[in-house]
């Protein structure tokens, strides 16, 4: 998720307050004082806004201040570019990943070439790019851009290594490792951004819970469920503490919460949190933010723990639907979704919609995130499994070698893990086929013998 920078004049800008924040105009650009004013207002309106995470209204405000701005300063002078990257924070925000980035990589050209490319300004940019690139499951891209601002950053001399703002881009490449499968990386990225945060801001800060729930994060993904129930906990609390109990960050915790006790056996407690969370989100965004279908694809798992499969699916078909609207038929979340719907299909024994929707999944995930990804191995695997008891042993061994193939080449923690588990399900196809063809290759003899001793007759 993108750390929302509130402050539209960011730090480290080579401008004063007055032609920074109050947008001093430039020669030959003057609109006079009543421009001025409006714009200054706009931007605190967008200000308050944000802090009450109305984002579209705040987004509104910044539109409208952007023009002010560049008729002051023009379109390529850095205070217009902050208006730029604040605009695409609220797209951001709003779920509007492909705005959000051309807005973010608008303000990252315009802050190169005015201030330099080894600018705080620029780091910052950079991540704003990183974070949106990771949200479209482009990891590689995502990495790079991550990796240069936390460079910008460690070798500033008025920033450093130990500065807040190193911490964050850590949590961002923490963020996209996570969903990489390199846990390891994922962990100690985490872990180092805690130990700046701590020294720097003290125990009881937002960017406090960001890396716990981090933390958290990978220990779910490693199936150590308790740990990572008890680092969304300390989370949520300070969220709660600092952030408020409606803040959209905090319903995000929540929601993990509720993920953690699925996993440890508390469904009931977890439906619970997820229609919480789905409270706050709502008065937050409305019915068709990202941010909803994610909840509502943890409340149809906890359905599933408790049995309740109408009701999963139900829930399931409602965040596929959001997620149509919003990243689309061809994104990762998309292809989640669906194997979603496609596990409760199993479960209720209609094998033959549970292959269209893994299949679907699988396909997404491939073009998506690629062919040696974890999820699109995951997805693949569930395909194999549902084309093994629906008697296709042989086209499920396909899918399982490939999928052991793919992961034989990687490194990952997360892909060796699974690489373990694939083997398996390989090996015991392999097993299911042989059994089948021998049963196979028996009639085919019964059944010559059958026609020898007709043609004999």
């Amino acid at each position: 998720m993108a750390s929302f920078q509130p402050n539209v004049r960011a730090k480290g800008s080579t401008q004063g307050p007055a032609s920074g924040e109050h947008g001093g105009a430039a020669a030959g650009h003057s609109i006079g004082a009543a421009g001025e004013t409006r714009l200054l207002e706009l931007i605190e309106e967008g200000h308050e806004h944000t802090r009450k995470a109305e984002y579209a209204a705040a987004l509104e405000k910044w539109q409208q201040a952007c023009v002010i701005r560049e008729q002051i300063l023009g379109a390529e002078h850095p205070d217009t570019a902050r208006l730029l990257n604040a605009i695409g924070n609220a797209h951001n925000k709003l779920g509007q990943d492909r705005q959000a980035l051309e807005f973010y990589e608008r303000a990252l050209s315009v802050r190169e070439k005015a201030l330099g490319a080894s600018h705080p300004e620029v780091a910052r940019s950079l991540n704003n790019c990183g974070i949106v690139k990771h949200k479209l499951g482009h990891y590689n891209e995502a990495l790079s851009y991550h990796k240069r601002a936390l460079k910008i950053t460690e070798t500033n001399k008025t920033l450093g290594p130990d500065h807040p703002d190193a911490a964050r881009t850590l949590c961002d490449l923490g963020d996209v490792y996570d969903d990489a499968a390199e846990f390891n990386e994922a962990l100690s990225c985490y872990r180092q951004a805690l130990t700046v945060q701590q020294k720097a801001l003290g125990n009881g800060h937002p960017d406090i819970a960001r890396a716990l729930v981090g933390i958290g994060n990978v220990h779910m993904h490693t199936a150590n469920y308790q740990r990572g129930k008890d680092c969304y906990e300390k989370g949520l609390a300070i969220q709660e503490r600092t952030l408020g109990r409606t803040h959209p960050a905090t319903a995000m915790t929540l929601t993990n919460c509720g993920l953690a006790y699925v996993r440890l056996g508390e469904a009931k407690k977890a439906v619970e949190m997820h229609k919480r969370a789905l409270d706050m989100q709502r008065t937050a965004f409305g019915d068709s933010h990202q941010d909803l279908a994610r909840t509502m694809s943890h409340l149809g798992q906890a359905y599933e723990a408790n049995g309740e499969l109408d009701k999963a699916l139900e829930t399931h078909k409602a965040a596929y639907s959001i997620r149509e609207q919003t990243v689309g038929l061809e994104h990762a979340d998309t292809a989640y979704t669906l194997g979603r719907l496609g596990a409760v299909c199993c479960r209720r024994g209609d094998l033959n919609k549970a292959m269209e929707y893994y299949s679907l999944a699988a396909a997404i995930s491939e073009k998506s995130l690629g062919a040696s990804h974890l999820g699109t191995a995951i997805a693949t695997h569930n395909l194999a499994g549902v084309l093994q008891r629906l008697g296709e042993n042989e086209m499920a061994l396909r899918h399982l070698d490939q999928i052991v193939e793919k992961l034989e080449a990687l490194q990952g923690e997360g892909h060796q893990l699974f690489l373990e588990h694939a083997r398996e399900s390989a090996t015991r196809c392999k097993q299911a086929v042989e059994s089948q063809k021998s049963i196979f290759d028996a009639r085919a003899s019964d059944l010559q013998d059958a026609q020898y001793g007709l043609s004999l007759a």
